[in-house]
């Protein structure tokens, strides 16, 4: 099996690449936080972003790359803050953008999950997954990105947090699409 280069700093993007790469498919995986900055472009989807990204470090370091974007896009913002989470998080937290999204009627969301492989001076292919849900009244949850705390995959109650806390982090993926499982497939068969 080829070795899997996967570029992330993010704690819960590791833990998911390895419950699904590694433990899952058995992938040698290696995980790198590279010492120098991933550019994330501004753009108007995580496939994009991700895309940009996976060919920027495959082409920095001379090897072939994995990068993942998620970004939650809510209808009643506008499909804000769609690929700037991390933006979000960092300026808002998840307690306070609960907070401000009070008052919105419409509360339908969906997370958009991608994942960008490339190989030096090559087009990166893109996998894209993702669900759809709702945006609940307060966070609720211990575990996960700042997202999960207040997202509830339709069919649910529970935020994604609280499925992880009660039901695992493996159980919590399935509600971020098969983008990272239809990659495998396809990389399995490279």
């Amino acid at each position: 099996m080829k070795k899997l280069l996967y570029l992330t700093s993010n704690p819960y993007k590791f833990r998911e690449a390895q419950i699904v790469l590694a433990d899952e498919f058995g992938f040698d995986l290696e995980i790198m936080d590279p010492d120098f900055e991933l550019y994330e472009i501004q753009a108007a989807t995580c496939a994009e972003v991700a895309a940009f990204t996976a060919r920027y470090g495959a082409d920095k370091l001379g090897k072939a790359c994995l990068k993942s974007d998620t970004g939650l896009y809510i209808e009643g913002f506008g499909n804000l803050p769609g690929p700037y989470n991390a933006y979000f998080d960092k300026q808002l937290g998840a307690e306070n953008f609960v907070r401000m999204f009070a008052n919105e009627p419409n509360r339908k969301a969906r997370i958009e999950h991608c994942f960008a492989y490339c190989a030096p001076g090559e087009e990166p292919k893109v996998f894209k997954g993702g669900s759809t849900g709702t945006i609940a009244k307060e966070c609720r949850g211990s575990d996960g990105r700042w997202h999960d705390f207040f997202f509830v995959p339709d069919g649910e109650t529970r935020t994604l947090a609280e499925i992880g806390d009660q039901d695992g982090p493996d159980v919590k993926l399935r509600f971020y699409g098969n983008a990272i499982r239809e990659f495998t497939e396809w990389f399995k068969a490279q």
